[in-house]
């Protein structure tokens, strides 16, 4: 499993590396600037320059992470993954003979294009001219018997598709439905946004998941809070702090009587909240929901569930938005 899953990757990045060779050699660009304006061969250390290649190495490496925990759950057991799966379905046949045929034809065209993209490299780096490498003759007649299929054909293997074989059937694994091909967490179940199913590093089966939303929730509104801060900061100041205009010198320049203030107002703020059980051991005792410390629950009165949960759906996701925001500012 662990060969065939390496095989179709390579084969998958093989494929758009060798249309995106012969895209820049036929003049296409992501941009008119004059960075963009390179050969193929050069494209890797004009990336370098422009400082594109660090963010294609950090999302891929995050792809590469969540490509991971799905195969180490595939080897556990815990899913009935096959090798190279990541669920995405676009233009998958319903049919399993036709799913055969899909995931034969791109099997066979990643070992091609692993095989085309070595030799397109070796004729350019030889010859120093764009793709393809030689002189194109205008009109060139063609017939079908000059072409060839690759792998012992695709004649045959559409003759042995009737007779192929068929996995057992297995029950359709409930997938998750920000990741795919993962399934779905089952610590989640009963919090808000557990239809989402994001629990890539299986966090909720190692820690109660109540525990989790209440520090995720926490982060959230403090996060929120302190965006609105940030862009506030230039315009108003509390009293007894110094105007700063830019907020990344405000912590520089508060007076040390104000941050005792408020580290004593967020300690007591902290410690009171929970009637002193402030340990994941105790905290939700008396079935406290995660994150409800009854502060603003006055608005959700007189509405029915679903309205209820969808605000708190809004609030779990501005939440998020505000924490990736507060690192960007």
């Amino acid at each position: 499993r662990w060969l065939r899953e390496a095989e179709l990757k390579h084969g998958r990045v093989c494929m758009l590396a060798t249309v995106g060779w012969i895209s820049t050699d036929l003049g296409m660009r992501v941009s008119d600037s004059s960075a963009f304006q390179v050969s193929t061969i050069d494209a890797h250390l004009s990336m370098v320059k422009f400082g594109s290649m660090p963010q294609m190495l950090v999302w891929l490496g995050l792809a590469e992470l969540f490509g991971f925990m799905a195969m180490i759950r595939m080897y556990q057991g815990k899913t009935d993954r096959a090798p190279g799966d990541f669920g995405l379905r676009a233009l998958y046949p319903k049919d399993e003979a036709g799913q055969y045929q899909m995931q034969l034809k791109e099997l066979r065209n990643g070992r091609l294009a692993m095989l085309a993209y070595g030799g397109i490299v070796t004729a350019a780096v030889l010859t120093g001219k764009p793709w393809p490498f030689f002189a194109v003759v205008e009109s060139r007649a063609t017939t079908a018997g000059d072409r060839s299929t690759f792998c012992s054909g695709l004649q045959k293997a559409q003759a042995r598709s009737s007779t192929a074989p068929r996995h057992a059937e297995k029950a359709e694994m409930e997938r998750s439905q920000s990741l795919p091909f993962l399934p779905k967490p089952a610590g989640l179940t009963g919090l808000v946004g557990e239809e989402i199913g994001f629990d890539p590093l299986a966090f909720a089966e190692t820690f109660d998941p109540r525990w989790l939303r209440e520090a995720e929730l926490k982060h959230g509104r403090v996060c929120m809070v302190a965006c609105v801060g940030f862009v506030a900061q230039q315009f108003m100041t509390f009293p007894g702090f110094t105007p700063t205009p830019n907020a990344n010198e405000a912590i520089y320049s508060a007076n040390p009587a104000g941050w005792a203030a408020l580290l004593f107002l967020a300690g007591f703020i902290e410690s009171s909240s929970y009637g002193g059980k402030i340990t994941m051991l105790d905290m939700f005792e008396g079935k406290r929901d995660p994150g409800n410390f009854e502060f603003g629950s006055g608005f959700l009165k007189g509405k029915d569930d679903k309205a209820v949960n969808d605000m708190k759906l809004k609030e779990l996701s501005n939440g998020r938005l505000a924490m990736m925001a507060i690192g960007g500012m």
